[in-house]
């Protein structure tokens, strides 16, 4: 995690990618409805709609099976709308080039019939996301982690946080998020008996 919970309050916006807090971790959740009351932006994708998405600013109903597709076009919508830190990029990334060229391939228009979300929306989503400062986001819990696509999905969120600038500063970043207390930290430190 490159977000602390307690500073996800501070947030500017929250980005829920496959994670629903109110079920998995109710302090999250209440951080979350604190930053809420603080003015911050909520974003929330998800096939179910979550207790979360009462308070999101943007629900983002994406079709199961979807999560690739959806945050390729959510990083195309971030570059298309000019909204990429090219000085952070250059400084701090490497293969920028090589992820344009991916993500190109994924206009909003041409994924809505996979993501079963609006191009506008979409757009919206990614404008406010990249915008607040500073946003964090709350993924890659169970949603993401037990998919078929998951080392891509996450891939990509770390993208979108790189070209965003979303990274390395108070209140910003990832936050992946297990579904139980410490499952994270247990496999940092190499406590699965079979690996």
């Amino acid at each position: 995690m490159s977000c602390g919970v307690p500073g996800m309050e501070d947030a500017g916006c929250i980005f829920l990618f496959g994670y629903n807090p109110n079920t998995s971790h109710p302090i999250v959740a209440r951080r979350i409805v604190r930053a809420k009351e603080k003015g911050a932006k909520i974003i929330v994708a998800d096939p179910r709609f979550i207790e979360t998405s009462r308070i999101a600013d943007i629900y983002l109903p994406l079709k199961n099976g979807s999560n690739v597709a959806f945050l390729n076009s959510f990083a195309y919508s971030i570059i298309d709308q000019g909204l990429v830190d090219m000085d952070f990029v250059r400084e701090h990334t490497s293969g920028y080039e090589d992820f344009v060229k991916i993500v190109s391939k994924y206009p909003p228009e041409l994924t809505q019939s996979i993501t079963g979300i609006d191009p506008g929306m979409l757009r919206e989503a990614a404008h406010m996301y990249a915008t607040a400062e500073p946003s964090a986001i709350l993924g890659w819990g169970m949603g993401v982690c037990q998919h078929l696509q998951n080392v891509e999905a996450v891939h990509i969120l770390a993208g979108i946080t790189c070209i965003t600038h979303q990274i390395g500063k108070p209140n910003s970043g990832v936050a992946p998020v297990r579904g139980q207390n410490n499952v994270q930290g247990a496999c940092d430190m190499g406590a699965l008996p079979n690996f």
